[in-house]
């Protein structure tokens, strides 16, 4: 036992289970796993149990018996097929798995377009919304302006019929003047002769009244000039407040036609997302079902890992009837080459390659093996049976 307290019977169960697992059976793997020892220690043990696999492996050919040939028959193939079993389904779980994982991943993806699809739709149902505001907001400034217009021309309107019943009025004045001249006329005309002599002066000062009267009559005759220029003016200023008014009411009735437009839009657009929302919850559903087959998944893998377990509970309870077995078989097995046999080195790795020696001596190793002391020209080197065949 080592200083630490480690076995090489705890590495050999750790570097089993390490391999089962498919993992390399390093230093720092099976210290991880037993939690303790030395890097050193643990290196030699597994350099021993690679040696004494790679024996046990590879010995099987020099057993001389029938037994020797069925049990490294059956362990080889009891190996190969624990291994095979654990790697198919490992394969399998790891296809199925990464199907799953593509699948999930694609829905996402396909959930997360449907997300900012909404909100696309969204975000125009907003902007249609602010639109329809705007024009709300404009068709009332439109008929605010059209009060104030309608109330203007009202005001004008009123101010040319003062105009009219001024002209109305100056008119009546000047015909009762013309009225009163022509009486006046005629009073002077019936009068003259009897009363002209007793007249004069009164002639005279009637005839400086006339003057002015005339003079009035001209004033008024210019008042009532610039009184229809001022109506003429009126008169084209109602006819542009009335093409004015009419234009208004044109593009009142082009906006009733735009808002009735945007409410229709604005029915679509909310139908449309309707729609959305009703997909959006079937994809919902649809993740929630693929979130129970992940978890089904699971528990299948939790299944497999449990039976591969099993698996390499029986493969290392096998590899410890092995070991029992091994040195049995070691005990009663003859060295494969004798003292004096010619012998030519097989391992290309050597320095030794491909040169013969001869067989001085062999020794039994205490795994079971044989160690070989050959002479290449004087020169005694230690070979395994491994290493070296029949020249």
């Amino acid at each position: 036992m080592a200083r630490d307290g480690i076995t090489k019977l705890q590495v050999q169960q750790v570097r089993i289970a390490l391999i089962a697992q498919g993992r390399h059976p390093s230093v720092e793997a099976v210290r991880a796993e037993l939690g303790t020892g030395s890097n050193t220690t643990i290196l030699k043990y597994l350099k021993e149990l690679g040696e004494d696999e790679k024996g046990r492996l590879d010995d099987l050919g020099a057993l001389s018996d029938e037994l020797g040939q069925l049990v490294g028959h059956l362990a080889r193939r009891l190996q190969d097929e624990a291994l095979q079993r654990v790697q198919h389904a490992e394969e399998r779980h790891a296809l199925a798995l990464q199907e799953k994982l593509q699948l999930l991943d694609t829905q996402g993806r396909e959930l997360s377009s449907s997300y900012e699809q909404c909100e696309t739709l969204q975000q125009q149902l907003r902007d249609a919304l602010a639109q329809i505001n705007g024009l709300k907001e404009a068709r009332h400034q439109d008929a605010l302006q059209i009060a104030a217009m309608t109330t203007e021309m009202h005001h004008l309107i009123l101010k040319l019929h003062d105009r009219d019943t001024q002209i109305q009025s100056l008119e009546e004045k000047h015909t009762h003047a013309r009225q009163a001249l022509e009486h006046y006329r005629e009073s002077v005309k019936t009068n003259r002769e009897q009363d002209l002599q007793r007249h004069e002066h009164q002639v005279q000062q009637l005839q400086a009244e006339l003057r002015t009267s005339q003079q009035i009559i001209s004033v008024k005759q210019k008042d009532y000039t610039e009184v229809k220029e001022q109506a003429q003016e009126l008169t084209l200023q109602l006819k542009y407040s009335q093409d004015a008014a009419a234009a208004f009411e044109k593009q009142l009735t082009s906006l009733k036609d735009d808002n009735n437009d945007l409410r229709h839009q604005q029915q679509i657009n909310e139908a449309l997302l309707s729609e959305l929302k009703h997909a959006v919850g079937a994809n919902i559903a649809y993740t929630e079902e693929l979130t129970t087959q992940l978890n089904t998944l699971r528990a299948d893998e939790q299944a497999w890992l449990q039976e591969k377990s099993a698996l390499t509970a029986t493969l290392a309870t096998q590899q410890q009837l092995w070991q029992q077995l091994v040195p049995k078989l070691e005990a009663s097995t003859p060295p494969i080459f004798a003292v004096g046999e010619v012998v030519l080195v097989t391992d290309p790795e050597s320095r030794l390659y491909n040169k013969i020696g001869q067989i001085t001596r062999y020794t039994k190793r205490s795994d079971g093996s044989m160690k070989y002391s050959v002479s290449f020209e004087g020169e005694i080197c230690s070979l395994s049976d491994l290493d070296i065949t029949l020249a």
